[in-house]
């Protein structure tokens, strides 16, 4: 007998930085979509951005931001007014394709997936046009394209777009916005704690990805600058260290096999060889990886958040 599809609640956060022509395209590719249950975007502390949205839509859910300020926060809020089996995120700058949501939910039927991740495809604005490799799409929140599906790393759990069961979010208290995280989740890698404490009882845990569930993001100029790049390679470097020190001996082996300094410095030299564009920002990417990789030693970096002070979500009263 098969099991009925998940139902899908989507979850997009916005604030008053938030580009509205970007976020209406997310939020009418979203609504294009008929796999979705609901759809909710949670605006942190900008009334007037509310109020226009509950003006302009009348087929999605928008609600205030109710915990602590921020992405977090705002992303908690969705997780306990979302009323599918299935929360998916996406990003206010990305479009979902069509079949989006059920491409995410799929994997789901599998026991042991506690999370999945989508294929975000770089739309390049302007100069930003094939500015980087594909070994560094990742410093711009896409996803190179030389990812296959299937098992993936956890650094490579990004909030572009990325599900969870709802029930198991809600268990172990979401993105933990009550607490004080700053000490226990390097910058950029909030999904991966996540990851880990939904693993923490389950050894089997899996996270996949999907090509099938894309989304589409603009990269503008600046972006894809080294000094852009350099911050994310950093950014990476230093929670690579604080996950193995997280999982223990090598880690997440199977991703720093893929985003590793000497990758990158042999990506610039074989550029460089074929006289292609990108051997300096290559170069950038492997110099940034190296030096997060050592502030996170020095720093003695560390990814966990402490159990005891966080406490289970609880649904919200919402009207659907």
């Amino acid at each position: 007998m098969n099991r009925p599809a998940p139902r899908v609640s989507v979850v997009v956060c916005a604030d008053e930085s938030t580009p509205f022509d970007g976020l209406t395209a997310a939020l009418d590719s979203v609504l294009r979509d008929g796999d979705v249950h609901d759809v909710l975007v949670v605006v942190d502390r900008a009334p007037r951005l509310r109020d226009h949205l509950r003006h302009r839509y009348d087929d999605l859910v928008v609600v205030d931001n109710t915990r602590t300020p921020g992405l977090a926060g705002s992303r908690d809020t969705g997780i306990e007014s979302a009323r599918g089996d299935v929360v998916a995120f996406l990003d206010a700058d990305c479009v979902a394709h069509a079949g989006w949501a059920r491409a995410l939910a799929a994997p789901f039927d599998q026991v042991d997936v506690i999370a999945v991740v989508g294929r975000t495809e770089a739309t390049w604005f302007g100069a930003a046009a094939s500015a980087l490799p594909d070994d560094l799409l990742w410093a711009v929140d896409c996803t190179p394209r030389s990812r296959p599906d299937g098992l993936v790393g956890l650094d490579d759990v990004a909030g572009a777009t990325v599900a969870f069961r709802r029930w198991d979010l809600l268990q172990v208290g979401g993105l933990a916005s009550g607490v004080d995280v700053r000490d226990a989740v390097p910058r950029g890698a909030e999904f991966v704690e996540l990851c880990l404490r939904l693993a923490a009882d389950e050894p089997e845990a899996r996270v996949v990805s999907t090509s099938s569930a894309r989304v589409s993001r603009t990269v503008r100029p600046g972006e894809t600058s080294r000094r852009s790049v350099v911050g994310a390679a950093v950014d990476r470097g230093v929670a690579q260290i604080a996950l193995r020190r997280a999982v223990g001996g090598d880690g997440d082996a199977d991703t720093d096999r893929r985003v590793t300094a000497g990758r990158l410095a042999l990506g610039a030299w074989r550029t460089l060889l074929r006289r292609r564009r990108g051997a300096t920002v290559l170069a950038a990417g492997s110099i940034g990886l190296v030096t997060g990789r050592v502030l996170g030693l020095v720093r003695g970096t560390r990814i966990g958040l402490p159990v005891d002070q966080l406490e289970p979500l609880r649904s919200a009263t919402v009207r659907h």
